[in-house]
C-alpha cells in the first residue's frame, strides 16, 4: 500500500505509524507552493492524506480534484496524528470490524443525533 501525504513540512512522526498499519511506501509533497499542482499522483497510490495547515489553497483544490477523479480515499487533518488515526486505521486495516455508531456521521459535534460520543 502506498500513501501520499500532501502538505506538512515534516512527516517523520507519520511514517512509522503508517508503516505499522501496513503502508509499504510513504510519499510526501510539501505543497507550500502552487508548483506541486503539476505533479501527477502515482498510479500505485492507495490513500491520500492532506495536511491542511501547510497547504497552498490552489494546490489543495487542484490535487483534491485529481484525487476525486481517480476515486482515491482522502483523509484531511490539520497537523496531528490523533485527528486522522481512526480513519487511517480503518482504511489501511479493512479486516478490522468498523465501529458501530448510532448514525452515519463521523462522530462530529453537529451530527443529527446530537450525541457527542458514538
Amino acid at each position: 500500500m502506498v500513501v501520499l501525504i500532501v502538505g506538512a513540512d515534516k512527516i517523520a512522526a507519520f511514517v512509522p505509524k503508517l508503516e505499522e498499519l501496513g503502508a509499504e511506501k510513504v510519499l510526501h509533497w510539501s505543497a507550500r507552493s502552487q508548483k506541486v499542482t503539476k505533479n501527477s499522483i502515482p498510479l500505485s497510490t492507495d490513500l491520500v492524506i492532506f495536511c491542511t495547515d501547510f497547504l497552498h489553497h490552489t494546490a489543495a483544490r487542484t490535487i483534491k480534484k485529481k484525487v476525486k477523479e481517480r476515486g482515491l480515499p482522502a483523509v484531511y487533518c490539520r497537523r496531528a496524528w490523533s485527528e486522522i488515526a481512526p480513519e487511517v486505521e480503518q482504511l489501511l486495516s479493512p479486516q478490522k470490524e468498523p465501529q458501530k455508531r448510532c448514525c452515519l456521521c463521523r462522530g462530529c459535534r453537529n451530527c443529527r443525533c446530537k450525541r457527542r460520543s458514538h
